[in-house]
């Protein structure tokens, strides 16, 4: 009996491993590969092949009931780095995959991996700030569990897939920064309400804003610095949920005496540089707080209402525009008020 138990004993610690790891043989064996495809970055991953992956110190996280591999998070802490690859095929060997993050590699290039659209079980996708080019691909709109996609800081071009209207649980979208061309899709009315923060800033987009936007209710849309035109009034409604609004430096032109102001939630409104016109609606007296606010280079007209913070805004953010006048400008003049 003794001998028997010695033995056992000798078994389990000859080979620990076998019995204890949790990480699935599979997941490993992709992680391992992706490792070796990144070119073996030791100061972003050091995953040794000895270990239980689900135990690896950095960048991986395994599901406490199923122990399949669920996030992967690569980010690099340096401003330069010594990965300099393409997303290999290998991150498509992770069916159970959750969080995918490639995140502030310079040297991180070539089209968005087409072996993503494997992980169709994929909520949160972060590939932001890298050197990643070529255009948005369309089968994201496969992965519908998606609630999450950030391709920001990149050099993706093309126009913006219509395809990404159809994904039913998208809470944010953030594609600033690139080199993207074209409108803004007509589906991304089409958003399961209230729709997701979409961000846009700094791209190439142009043309009309589609009138299917009226239908979005997102707390943060973010079209600033493109080469967008005609009416936004669409994205502005009493009863919506928006927190921020930026629309600055574009051509839109349309009244913005007309708009209802979100008041109960707005708290970020940036319409500088556009051919705006018209007053400034009353209902901007019923925002109970301001973090932005500039309506400067535009052609504006009219008295200032009184109420609010309007009062307290730097003059500098009323500037630039047709005729606006009264506190904190100068008084009207009788011209200024008949315009």
């Amino acid at each position: 009996m003794l001998l028997m138990l010695g033995l056992c004993f000798l078994l389990f610690s000859a080979f620990p491993l076998a019995f204890s790891e949790r990480c699935h043989p599979q997941d490993k064996k992709a992680l391992l590969q992706l490792q070796k495809d990144l070119g073996n970055p030791y100061h972003i991953i050091s995953w040794n092949a000895k270990e239980d992956c689900c135990e690896w110190f950095c960048c991986v996280k395994c599901d406490e009931k199923t122990n399949r591999v669920i996030s992967v998070a690569l980010s690099s802490p340096f401003p330069d780095t010594n990965l300099s690859a393409q997303i290999p095929p290998s991150v498509g060997d992770l069916p159970y995959l959750e969080s995918l993050v490639f995140h502030k590699f310079p040297k991180l290039v070539g089209p968005i991996q087409p072996a993503i659209a494997k992980l169709t079980k994929l909520k949160y996708l972060d590939l932001s700030n890298n050197n990643l080019s070529g255009p948005i691909p369309d089968f994201f709109a496969q992965l519908k569990n998606l609630d999450d996609i950030d391709l920001s800081f990149n050099n993706l071009s093309g126009p913006i897939p219509s395809s990404l209207g159809k994904l039913p649980k998208l809470a944010y979208l953030d594609l600033s920064r690139n080199k993207l061309t074209g409108s803004i899709p007509a589906s991304f009315g089409s958003f399961q309400k209230p729709g997701p923060a979409i961000m846009l800033s700094k791209n190439q987009l142009s043309g009309r804003l589609p009138a299917s936007l009226a239908n979005l209710d997102s707390d943060r849309i973010d079209l600033s610095r493109n080469k967008l035109e005609g009416d936004a009034s669409m994205l502005f409604g009493s009863n919506k949920r928006t927190w921020s609004l930026d629309l600055s430096r574009n051509n839109f032109a349309f009244d913005l005496s007309r708009v209802e102001i979100p008041h109960k939630t707005l708290a970020r409104l940036d319409l500088n540089h556009n051919k705006i016109y018209g007053s400034l609606p009353v209902g901007l007296t019923k925002v109970e707080h301001f973090q932005l606010f500039d309506v400067s280079y535009n052609q504006l007209c009219g008295l200032i209402p009184k109420g609010g913070e309007l009062q307290k805004i730097d003059k500098s953010l009323y500037s630039h525009n047709k005729c606006l006048c009264g506190s904190p400008l100068s008084p009207c003049n009788h011209k200024q008020m008949t315009v």
